[in-house]
């Protein structure tokens, strides 16, 4: 990611942030039970997971759009893909090291949307 554009050094900080959220106190437990009883999330006014997790989602997606990273594809299914590649590793119990990098350039390409290495 070294020598990058300010529009993939901000989505890298961006994606990476998903991480730090799981280091807030309750986090992975809220979202643990919105997972296991999902019917219960519309239910709870005020969710602050709901909220914040909204709130990354709705950031990573504009900037996508924003800044051309998503191309021609859609930036709501790419900001899923980019949550999800660390939820797949933190389940599998797979190493965290370098996961957003690992992502960006798997899910949206080496150089963002422009290319790069495929």
């Amino acid at each position: 990611m070294r020598g990058r554009g300010p529009a993939v050094r901000s989505l890298l900080f961006l994606v990476e942030d998903y991480q730090r959220l799981w280091a807030v106190t309750g986090f992975a437990e809220r979202f643990a039970a919105r997972l296991a009883w999902p019917g219960m999330a519309g239910r709870l006014l005020g969710d602050p997971c709901r909220a914040v997790l909204g709130e990354h989602h709705r950031r990573l997606a504009a900037l996508l759009q924003a800044d051309g990273l998503a191309g021609d594809r859609g930036p709501d299914e790419l900001a899923d893909a980019l949550t999800g590649f660390y939820l797949s590793r933190r389940l599998a119990g797979a190493r965290l090291e370098g996961w957003a990098p690992a992502a960006i350039q798997t899910i949206i390409g080496a150089g963002g949307a422009a290319g790069g290495d495929r």
